[in-house]
Order: C-alpha cells, then structure tokens, then sequence
C-alpha cells in the first residue's frame, strides 16, 4: 500500500533528537490546566487506565503464564492500595492497533522516542458510552503515555500518565479538549480531512542512573514544538527493557466496550520511532515498520479504513 501523508516530527534540543526550531516550555500552564479540572473526572480516568493494563497484563502473547501472574499482581495490588477494591476489575480488550515485536521494544540503549499525529475528531460519535483511549508507548517500561481520552460523547481530553511516577499519581495532565485549540490541525489523508493533535513521547538517559521522561506537542499556530511534560527519575536499562507489558505497544485505539458501531474515524499518521545508542547518540527517525510491530486487531467491531503498514491507520466502526 502505498503512502499517502508523512509526517516525521522530532522530540528536538531538549534532549532529545535534532530539529530545527526551539520549543517553548509551556509545562506551568499545563500544569494549571489540570489542576483546576475536576478530580472526579481524573480520578474515574485513572481506574479505567489501570483497569485496561490489568487486561493487557492477563493477556500478553510475550509473556509467559509467571510473568502475567507477577504483572496482574501488581496491578491488582494497586486498585486495592488506590480504589479499596478487593476484586479484580472486569477486563477489557485492545481494540486495534501496532505491538511492538519484543526484540524490538528492547532494542534501544539510553534513549527511545514515538512521534505521531493522533487522529482524534471532536467526539467518537457512534455508540460510545464509555472511555475510549487512543494512546502509545515509546518501548520504554517506565516511559509515559500521551494519548487523548474520551468518555462517552463528551469532548475529549489529553492526557498525560507517567510509569516512572509513584501511584497513584502517575496520571500527571488531563487538559480539557477546550484548552487543546493551538495543538489541533487538519491534515489530509487518503483523499479526506482528519483532525490530528502531534504527540512526541521521549524517554532518555542523563546520566548513569537518571532517566527523564519528556512529551512534547505541535503548536500548529506558533509553529513550534512545546515541552508540556518532563520528570527525571532514578532507573536502570534494565529496568526500562525489562520483559513487562508495559511499553508494548506503538498507536492502538483501546476500547471499554464489547462492541462498537457508527464511530468516527480514529488511530496514528506518522508513527515514526528514533533509538539513543550507549554512546548517546541518536539515530535517524524512521517510520515503524512490519519488521518492528504487528497489527492487533481486537474483533470489537473496529475495521480498518486505510493501513499503510505500520506507520498510517485510521479505524471506524
């Protein structure tokens, strides 16, 4: 299949690979935005994320029978440390999307990034009644996520959580869809328009021992790249390529519900990954390929609109 859009967007001089320009920090004004939205959204955010990684660890192809248990453990422990539950949630399934291959999430030294513009209209539409998430990692276990969340029929909003974080503080943005006015653009793929928001996720070594994990989004109206995460933290490589589920995959929609029908398009243009060797240099941006990831596909009701593998897919129901 041929490509028709491209978009290789760079996590850039604040540590990170090169790129012309130089972005601005706008981590206090996110920083605010999230504080002053309602705790009651981010905290029913919160069980829903946890509840799909316990999925996700229950169900890991890579991983094997002792490994899941170890996984699921931990996660159970944490909704009983966080939400009083004793039970396990009742699980969900990935709806669509790329894992990553495991030698290639554990292919980097001291450093990984995703860059990727999120197809993410106003509002899912179709039968949505619940949360649905379209999100990556950058391979790294303690990496951070930055996805955009919808719930039900409600603007979405962007999200932030961070791995490295103690819990339950790990969910450190969820900025209202209404403050996300400048990070919002429209593109053309496949002969359509599609609302997309560019997302750079970056994880990378300091020094021996100290790790940063780095979210950079495009500015459409500045032009420019603006740092609205960063939190350094005390980890090994080992740590950060351990086998674990987290870190396995690149754009997935990730779904709540059994079924969808009627929904909007949604999913990744660009999805491209730059690796930091020992020496700490970075490497080239390249595109994701079928050689480092593989599509998932749920069968929650989710067909591929296009798919140029593995870099482009838009999703419908």
């Amino acid at each position: 299949m041929t490509a028709t859009y491209v978009d290789v967007s760079a996590p850039f001089r604040i540590i990170g690979p090169d790129m012309p320009g130089e972005p601005a920090d706008e981590r206090e004004k996110f920083a605010r935005i999230t504080t002053d939205y309602p705790d009651e959204k981010a905290e029913a955010l919160r069980w829903a994320f946890l509840q799909s990684r316990l999925r996700m660890a229950r169900t890991d192809p890579y991983m094997d029978l002792e490994d899941r248990d170890r996984m699921a453990s931990a996660l159970a422990e944490r909704f009983e440390q966080d939400f009083g539950v004793t039970e396990e949630p009742v699980p969900t399934r990935l709806g669509y999307g790329f894992l990553y291959y495991p030698t290639f999430k554990r292919d980097f030294a001291t450093g990984t990034a995703v860059g990727w513009d999120i197809i993410c209209p106003d509002t899912p539409g179709g039968n949505v009644d619940n949360f649905l998430y379209v999100t990556a990692t950058n391979r790294a276990v303690r990496g951070p996520e930055a996805f955009v969340a919808y719930f039900a029929q409600n603007a979405p909003s962007f999200c932030v959580w961070d791995w490295a974080q103690p819990a339950p503080d790990q969910l450190r943005l969820d900025v209202p869809w209404s403050s996300m006015v400048e990070y919002r653009r429209t593109v053309n793929a496949h002969g359509l328009s599609r609302q997309v928001i560019g997302v750079t996720n970056t994880t990378v070594e300091l020094s021996p021992g100290t790790w940063s994990n780095i979210v950079y989004l495009w500015n459409a109206v500045q032009n420019r790249h603006d740092l609205v995460y960063r939190f350094d933290y005390a980890a090994t490589l080992a740590q950060q390529t351990a086998m674990s589920t987290f870190g396995n995959w690149g754009p997935i929609v990730e779904n709540f519900q059994p079924a969808y029908s009627g929904t909007k398009p949604l999913g990744s243009l660009g999805t491209s990954i730059c690796t930091r060797d020992f020496g700490g240099n970075w490497g080239p941006w390249g595109l994701l390929t079928p050689n480092q990831s593989f599509v998932h596909d749920g069968h929650v009701g989710f067909r591929a609109e296009f798919l140029d593998p593995n870099y482009n897919f838009a999703v419908r129901s």
